[in-house]
Parts: structure tokens; C-alpha cells; sequence
């Protein structure tokens, strides 16, 4: 006959078993405390880190902020300052504008008596004088243009030369403002050798050196029909 046998695990196995199962289970729970606690240092991490970068990026647009009303009045001052350098620019142009070109018809010329006393080794002179006879202020420069005429008008061969004569020191072209009523002279000089001497009666001025120009007695014998002048001048020109 046979006999049912019940197997037992001796009690150190069974001990041991479950307190390799408890061990099992603690290192379970002590992962898993681990992951939990790395997922809030991650999450806490991450917070700090946007946190920082709000912080950052609120303090550099805080701070540009701050720098935007300085840049805004840098502009604005340059911006002024451009301004009122145009409207001086402005009123210079306005100011060259207001006095135009002297214009023949508003130009009376004539010898001035004053520089008939030119005289000494064969050179002889006087002054050319132009005054403004218009209502506006113009402006004169240059050179006088002048030719010589013979009796009954007939022109005569005329030779002018510019530059400095033998009594005054040209001044050289340059603008001269005119106020109506005012002048501007010249320096006129030929010589009187008796070299293939002209017969000289009268003498046409032109101011600005147009075809339009005045017609003056000017009876003198001069060398070659050669004039020389001065450019225009604010005062009578002076003896040099």
C-alpha cells in the first residue's frame, strides 16, 4: 500500500524566500521614489530654467525698454538739428536769389571825371562808372565790354585787354551788389606813343559786356585802338 506524502519546504527556505521577495518589493518602491523624485527635479529644473529665461528676456525688453526714449530723443535731435541746418541753407538761397543779374536796361555808364587826371609816361587813363538806375537790387561782375568809334560812328578797331593797368591794381571779376542808385567802377588806360594811332571820337560801354551798351564822347588819339581795363569794383580803383 502506498502512502501520500506531503512536501514541506524547510522553514530557512521559506524564510528566506520571502525575504528575498521583501527585498525585491523595498528596491521596487525605492525606484520608483527615485524616478518620482528625478521627474519633480526635471519639472522644478525646467521651471527655474523658463523662469530665468522670462526673467532674462523681461529684463533685456525692461532694459531696451529704457534705452528706446534716449535713442528717440538722439534721433529727434538730429533730425531737428538736420531741420534747421536746411532752413539756414534755405534762407542763404533765398538771400543769392533776391538780387539777380544787373540787366542792361536798368544800367546807365559813363567816363567819370575823377580818373581823367591819369596821365604820365605816354599812358593815359580815366574811370568807367555804371550805376543802377532800377527799382530792384542786382548784381554786377566782370569785365566792361568797350569799342571804339571815329568820326560819324564808324567803328574802329578795337583791342581790349584785362588786368591790372599802369595806375591801378585789378581786383579780378567777382560779384558786386548793386542797391538801386549805386555804382561800381573801372580803370580804362591806353598809351599815346604815336604808334599806328586811332582817331578815336566816341567810345560804346556795354556794363555786362552784352551787345547792348551806351555811347559816350570820347575824342583821344591811342596807340593800336588797344584799351586796357580793370574788372568792376565796389570803390573808384586805386593807384598802384
Amino acid at each position: 500500500m502506498s502512502r501520500n506524502r506531503t512536501y514541506r519546504k524547510p522553514l530557512g527556505v521559506v524564510m528566506s524566500h520571502h525575504i528575498r521577495n521583501r527585498r525585491i518589493r523595498k528596491a521596487g518602491v525605492a525606484a520608483l521614489i527615485a524616478a518620482a523624485s528625478a521627474v519633480a527635479l526635471t519639472a522644478c529644473g525646467s521651471n527655474d530654467s523658463s523662469s530665468d529665461a522670462k526673467g532674462s528676456s523681461s529684463s533685456h525688453a525692461s532694459s531696451s525698454a529704457k534705452s528706446s526714449p534716449s535713442d528717440a530723443s538722439v534721433h529727434s535731435q538730429a533730425g531737428n538739428q538736420a531741420d534747421k541746418q536746411a532752413a539756414t541753407l534755405g534762407g542763404g538761397t533765398d538771400k543769392a536769389r533776391a538780387a539777380t543779374e544787373c540787366q542792361p536796361g536798368t544800367l546807365r555808364a559813363k567816363l567819370d571825371t575823377a580818373g581823367i587826371s591819369q596821365a604820365g609816361m605816354n599812358h593815359r587813363g580815366t574811370f568807367l562808372r555804371v550805376t543802377n538806375t532800377g527799382d530792384e537790387t542786382c548784381v554786377i561782375s566782370g569785365y566792361a565790354g568797350v569799342a571804339l568809334e571815329g568820326a560819324g560812328h564808324t567803328a574802329i578797331e578795337t583791342t581790349a585787354r584785362h588786368g591790372s593797368t599802369y595806375f591801378a591794381t585789378d581786383p579780378g571779376s567777382h560779384p558786386i551788389t548793386l542797391a538801386p542808385g549805386k555804382s561800381a567802377w573801372a580803370d580804362l588806360v591806353w598809351t599815346t606813343t604815336g604808334a599806328s594811332t586811332a582817331h578815336a571820337k566816341y567810345l560804346q560801354i556795354s556794363p555786362t559786356g552784352s551787345n547792348s551798351h551806351s555811347t559816350v564822347p570820347f575824342a583821344q588819339d591811342l596807340d593800336n585802338g588797344t584799351l586796357s581795363l580793370t574788372a568792376w569794383s565796389s570803390k573808384p580803383p586805386i593807384n598802384g
